[in-house]
């Protein structure tokens, strides 16, 4: 099965992305660009990709093991990038100011200790954001360009991190599903 590691946002910051999403969207819909659907924003810590049930069992009890001395933390959401570059961007995203030290903290930790089970270790450092588009191809990069200068600073949102969830992705043509396979409760 398809997995990764991740944070949900809860409903109030997903509803503002949302709402952004739809109220703008349109300055820069000349260029073929696939939007998160709301129920589907989320953090990725770890992509494992493809595992097997016993690696879900590994995986399962390094979390349990690691999250549960993990103390909960807020979040913040401003602004929107590109990665990889402006001038080729294949992903839009929301940046995260407060928190994004500890994102990283725990998604090094997650990394490190998947590792020694075996699991492949990223070859990119974790950068802590919210992917909500992917760029398929591009007709007018100054509307792209001109999208993110306009929404720089805008402000999404806080939101609390007090778990972390495994999720099973399903491959579907009009979209991911994502599944929940276990939650992980950080300390309140």
């Amino acid at each position: 099965m398809r997995t990764f590691i991740a944070v949900e946002l809860d409903e109030e910051v997903k509803q503002k992305i949302d709402t952004f999403i739809f109220k703008t969207y349109r300055e820069i819909d000349k260029n073929k660009i696939s939007w998160v659907k709301k129920e589907n924003l989320h953090i990725t810590l770890k992509f494992l990709g493809e595992i097997d049930e016993k690696q879900v069992l590994t995986v399962k009890n390094v979390l349990k093991e690691i999250l549960q001395s993990k103390e909960s933390f807020n979040i913040s959401f401003e602004g929107l990038g590109v990665f990889p570059k402006i001038n080729s961007p294949r992903v839009i995203w929301i940046g995260i100011k407060e928190g994004k030290d500890k994102l990283k903290t725990l998604a090094d930790l997650i990394e490190s200790e998947l590792s020694k089970e075996g699991f492949p270790k990223e070859t990119k450092e974790f950068t802590a954001h919210l992917t909500i588009a992917r760029v398929k191809q591009i007709k007018r990069i100054n509307e792209i360009v001109d999208y993110i200068e306009k929404y720089k600073n805008q402000i999404f949102g806080t939101n609390k991190v007090t778990h972390i969830t495994f999720f099973q992705s399903i491959l579907k043509p009009e979209g991911p599903e994502y599944i929940v396979i276990d939650k992980f409760r950080l300390i309140d």
